[in-house]
């Protein structure tokens, strides 16, 4: 049976811009006690966000999505789902809040991660939620032009059961060992537990619950506050890229693990530069909502709806952000795009 190598990751070897990620990570990390000192609606909202974006992000990349009306309803469990597609993307909702809850009581064991699926599916009629694939499988990249690619022979079904007992063993043993920078063994977890593809079906999702278990239980709750899922979903090409190059002699314990672990550490980062952007007390004290909402819409490089520069700017009200956006568009500095919920606003040029 394959072993995994998580003392040294086969010798892997930390660039020095790996290394400059994980040295700003720790420092933002410990720079962000100022998310204790925002008030107690700005914290509500930045957790609301993270988890309206965390569950469509996640589910989009699988091609299973609803409205966004739909979407908020679900999240907030004001509504039940309608169709399949919002049943999965309720099981998310809940898998994703027991993370967020209760992840200090949550084991990285095979038993965990099959209770964890069987959540996943609650809401469906599939009968496979909560056990491991019962025939092989292959991870197969889709692009845009409706062609679609081979990237991988995962591990097959007789001998899945035992890979992820092993897998969570390495990983428990690395974790307390700490060989390894505690973020390059998370991400290295997540890429393997890719790699195996246990699951018929619902694999990329509960790699991305698992991210998130994992960072949280190496004391790294980003997750919380900034959705890492919908990180991904933004650079999933680079996200397919770097796991076919991480996969090449997987089987064969010859894989280097670098491609992905570099990839797992700048969306780590992102998600802290984000969360310092948006709860710097300093900052947003002294500068106006129209000035942020520049700002955001300058950085995004993209038009962005009312409910996007919220959660951009946490710290201003709705009303407050509302107020803004009507000063801009009187000052002829932005305008307005569609009309009703899909109204946008971008930068005048």
């Amino acid at each position: 049976m394959k072993p995994f190598d998580y003392k040294t990751l086969h010798d892997l070897t930390i660039t020095p811009e790996m290394a400059r990620k994980i040295e700003t990570i720790g420092e933002l990390r410990g720079q962000l006690h100022q998310v204790q000192q925002l008030t107690p609606p700005v914290l509500a909202r930045l957790i609301e966000v993270a988890k309206i974006q965390s569950t469509d992000a996640s589910n989009r990349i699988e091609g299973v999505f609803t409205s966004d009306t739909r979407l908020r309803q679900l999240v907030a469990k004001k509504t039940t789902p309608h169709n399949r597609s919002e049943e999965e993307i309720s099981g998310y909702r809940d898998v994703l809040d027991l993370i967020h809850q209760n992840h200090a009581y949550i084991p990285i064991t095979s038993n965990s991660i099959l209770a964890l699926h069987k959540r996943l599916f609650s809401f469906t009629a599939s009968r496979w939620g909560g056990h491991f694939k019962d025939s092989d499988n292959q991870i197969i990249t889709q692009f845009s032009d409706g062609t679609a690619e081979v990237r991988f022979t995962p591990a097959s079904a007789v001998m899945t059961p035992p890979l992820i007992t092993e897998l969570c063993q390495a990983y428990q043993a690395a974790h307390q060992a700490e060989d390894l920078p505690l973020l390059l063994i998370c991400g290295a977890f997540v890429f393997d537990f890719v790699s195996i593809h246990p699951f018929r079906d619902g694999n990329g999702r509960m790699s991305r619950l698992l991210m998130l278990l994992v960072l949280y239980q190496s004391g790294y709750d980003i997750g919380r506050y900034i959705s890492l899922e919908a990180l991904v979903e933004r650079t999933k090409a680079n996200y397919y890229e770097t796991l076919k190059a991480s996969s090449v002699g997987w089987a064969e314990q010859t894989n280097d693990y670098q491609p992905f672990l570099n990839y797992f550490l700048s969306v780590v980062l992102q998600a802290y530069r984000q969360l310092s952007q948006r709860v710097n007390p300093t900052e947003t004290r002294k500068t106006t909502a129209p000035t942020l909402i520049e700002n955001a819409l300058q950085a995004e490089l993209r038009p962005l709806s009312k409910r996007d520069l919220m959660a951009l700017i946490p710290n201003y009200s709705q009303t407050t952000i509302e107020r803004g956006l009507r000063t801009l568009m009187t000052q002829g500095k932005i305008e307005k795009l569609g009309q009703g919920r899909a109204t946008k606003y971008a930068l005048k040029f």
